[in-house]
């Protein structure tokens, strides 16, 4: 399951102790590089690091850095080589976002973390039901194939 792929992901911080900061992994990281994983995506480290500056809301608090990191594992995983109009892409991110704002209330990392961060595990809840959510999306749309 995606979840549990999160959940390594937010526990291989742990084994750091102190210098847990220096290894922590944002929302955005934690997503696609669980996504990598369960999906078997074949990203490297560089293709990963792409996805940094979208965590926290692109550090500003803006659009979730969730939301944006699925938007990216769609792509990586639906959207098909030119000539194409990519309607399986498109589809799928609409479904993604709708899931996404209907169980956080919201799109944007402000409202979600102002509503559902946890004052110890800051936002490790919202990741692991995030990826209880795509995966669902996921699963939805491979039944409509």
């Amino acid at each position: 399951m995606l979840k549990d792929e999160v959940v390594k992901v937010i526990e291989s911080e742990l084994k750091y102790g102190d210098q847990r900061g220096l290894y922590h992994y944002n929302c955005a990281e934690t997503l696609l590089g669980a996504c990598n994983e369960r999906y078997n995506l074949e990203l490297d480290n560089k293709t990963l690091k792409a996805i940094v500056p979208f965590g926290a809301g692109f550090y500003s608090e803006k659009a979730c850095g969730l939301l944006t990191a699925g938007i990216a594992s769609l792509g990586i995983m639906y959207a098909q080589e030119k000539p194409t109009l990519n309607e399986k892409v498109q589809q799928m991110t609409k479904q993604w976002v709708k899931a996404f704002e209907e169980e956080f209330g919201d799109t944007n990392c402000a409202q979600v973390k102002a509503v559902h961060k946890d004052e110890v595990k800051k936002c490790e809840l919202v990741m692991a039901r995030a990826a209880e959510l795509f995966e669902e999306v996921v699963c939805q749309g491979e039944l409509v194939d």
